[in-house]
């Protein structure tokens, strides 16, 4: 697999901070934004990181991982099918590796992999227009993935968000943060 720097790819605080990243070539990864990321990083820092366990679905570089690690998360799973290598690599630029832990099966049988696990924050960046960010959602319930006040950080376009009338009593909306086209969406577990 051919990798390749992207500039704008790096952590961008923690003990990591300043590492460049490796993103795949010639794959359709969408990485989050530096600007999206750091905004999220900021709503996080002030509900904290130290110690808690992180769960990255469609991971693609691992970058929200492993910002979420290099800023005191104790461990992190990253779930992709095409990009295990590149997280690897990543997690090895981050001096990380030994807290990561990479699930290269499809999204649906790695989330019922880590069934009677917690994690007390989710990413999910799953690919736009293609209807998944409910389907993903009512999987990671179904496999009871979040921790007692669970944070669920989705990041979605502007015309598929989550539809929460399916997961009511499960979570409610936190926070909302429009960055252009893109919404990142944060739902408090219950």
């Amino acid at each position: 697999m051919v990798q390749y720097e992207v500039e704008h790819m790096k952590i961008i605080g923690g003990s990591a901070r300043g590492t460049l990243l490796s993103a795949p070539s010639g794959r359709n990864t969408r990485p989050t934004l530096g600007r999206v990321r750091e905004s999220v990083f900021n709503v996080l820092a002030n509900v904290g990181l130290l110690e808690t366990r992180v769960l990255d679905i469609f991971a693609g570089t691992g970058a929200m991982g492993l910002e979420a690690l290099s800023r005191g998360a104790s461990e992190a799973v990253f779930i992709d099918k095409a990009t295990s290598a590149v997280i690897k690599e990543n997690g090895r630029r981050c001096h990380v590796d030994d807290r990561c832990r990479i699930l290269k099966g499809d999204v649906s049988s790695s989330l019922r992999a880590l069934q009677g696990q917690t994690f007390d924050y989710i990413f999910m960046d799953p690919p736009y227009r293609k209807g998944y960010i409910n389907e993903i959602l009512a999987q990671v319930f179904a496999c009871g993935l979040p921790a007692e006040e669970a944070i669920i950080i989705a990041e979605h376009s502007v015309s598929e968000p989550p539809d929460l009338s399916l997961f009511e009593g499960k979570c409610e909306l936190w926070k909302e943060k429009k960055v252009g086209a893109i919404v990142v969406s944060y739902l408090q577990c219950r």
